[in-house]
């Protein structure tokens, strides 16, 4: 197999102009992390006044914000409204899962208003379904979703899952209309466009060290020099432990990091696209180790997303690997060349939450659980009110505790051996 170890993404666009500047002496707030919420944040913030400088330890783009597989959607809870409920209590429960369909809207908007071009399209997301038991199981967690508002759920039959997928793996299916696609790199190149051209500093591989609490701010030490801010925002998610030579060890011992891979197929004939996706949707399964596929925005090419089977970053692994899970899916693919191969870092938290709030005067939205385009962009509004003091900055998730486990460090040494059992029961179970 021969790949380019190099995101699809990246391939197609063209690599960002950013001016070359010093760091200056004092800002109003700092930025720790490149991605959207680390832009989003500063978009808003400059928007009313602000000076602010960012930092960000790669290229803006080499994150998760430029290399995940471009699915948006509300992003509900993995325990799901019984789960939330036994932890908070049912209306708490049905606030968190509403925050998710909060997020979609506030994006959509968002994407509209500010005029982004990066192939976005709202259409809907099937998840299949290899079983009649765990069929029935989504269908009665979606059932019971229906108390939010917006949230709306299709059944598939058998008879029914050719009109949504060339795949003969799936017993049944659901159709969430609450989902679409777009570019993930143009998101990245639009949002940092907008934040230069309103003067925002950008410090691309810049490791930020110790951050101290002066009477005049925050005195921010960086490779490259230091600053004093007013503000300090923690947006490095994924990335937090890898880069921040351990200054950061509240955030990252409650952050649990785990290796996202994608390939991409080569350019395929239109009719095999059409027939693999008929109705060009983001998709889906029920498996325990998360897998994601969907037709390349240009309808050219397969982008087929899983985890990673242990904590390293391994594209030529990854990618063997990936092309197995693609084929069970898409058996007619076997002799298909994959010309890409990448991956990147998510961050999970142990309540399956993000988190938002303000520690040792730090401000910080973190821990999207792999649902971040969405969740991201909604919190940087609400976390850039809650800075400015001004609007509502309200989310579900403020009186959250953000827990941590005793034994944890900041590494998941734990996840191969997860990993490993979870792709056994997915076996176990046809998937």
């Amino acid at each position: 197999m021969q790949f380019k170890n190099l995101s699809y993404w990246h391939s197609n666009t063209e690599p960002l102009s950013i001016p070359l500047t010093y760091i200056p002496k004092k800002i109003d707030v700092a930025i720790v992390g490149g991605g959207y919420t680390g832009l989003a944040t500063a978009l808003h913030l400059l928007r009313a006044g602000k000076s602010v400088v960012l930092f960000d330890a790669m290229k803006l783009g080499d994150g998760a914000s430029g290399k995940n597989g471009g699915m948006v959607g509300p992003s509900l809870h993995k325990l799901g409204l019984e789960g939330l409920t036994r932890a908070y209590g049912k209306q708490k429960a049905i606030n968190i899962l509403q925050e998710g369909l909060n997020a979609i809207k506030y994006f959509q908007d968002f994407i509209k208003l500010e005029k982004i071009e990066c192939d976005f399209k709202m259409t809907g997301r099937f998840r299949g379904i290899t079983n009649q038991v765990a069929l029935d199981s989504v269908l009665r967690d979606s059932e019971r979703l229906s108390i939010l508002k917006g949230f709306k759920f299709e059944e598939l039959k058998n008879s029914d899952i050719q009109s949504e997928i060339g795949s003969n793996l799936y017993h049944g299916g659901i159709v969430y209309h609450q989902d679409g696609g777009l570019h993930p790199q143009k998101l990245v190149a639009s949002l940092t466009e907008k934040i230069i051209s309103l003067g925002a500093t950008i410090h691309q591989n810049t490791l930020v060290g110790d951050i101290i609490k002066t009477p005049a701010g925050f005195q921010v030490q960086t490779n490259k020099g230091s600053l004093i801010a007013g503000d300090v925002v923690i947006a490095s998610n994924g990335y937090t432990k890898k880069f921040s030579n351990k200054k950061l060890p509240y955030f990252y011992k409650r952050l649990i990091p785990l290796t996202s891979a994608m390939i991409a197929t080569e350019k395929l004939p239109r009719e095999t696209i059409d027939r693999l996706f008929p109705k060009k949707r983001m998709h889906g399964g029920n498996h325990r180790l998360v897998q994601y596929y969907r037709a390349s925005p240009d309808n050219k090419r397969v982008l087929f997303g899983a985890r990673g089977p242990d904590t390293r970053d391994r594209s030529l692994q990854n990618g063997k690997i990936l092309k197995k899970h693609l084929c069970k899916i898409f058996p007619e693919l076997k002799n298909v060349n994959i010309d890409y191969s990448w991956c990147g870092k998510v961050a999970y938290t142990f309540d399956h939450t993000p988190h938002l709030g303000k520690q040792d005067g730090l401000y910080y939205a973190i821990g999207y659980c792999g649902s971040g385009v969405t969740r991201s962009i909604y919190m940087a509004r609400q976390l850039s009110r809650r800075i400015l003091g001004k609007g509502n900055h309200y989310t579900a998730f403020d009186d959250l505790p953000f827990r941590k486990k005793f034994f944890y460090s900041g590494t998941p040494w734990f996840m191969p051996t997860i990993i490993k059992w979870h792709s056994f029961l997915d076996r176990i179970d046809g998937n």
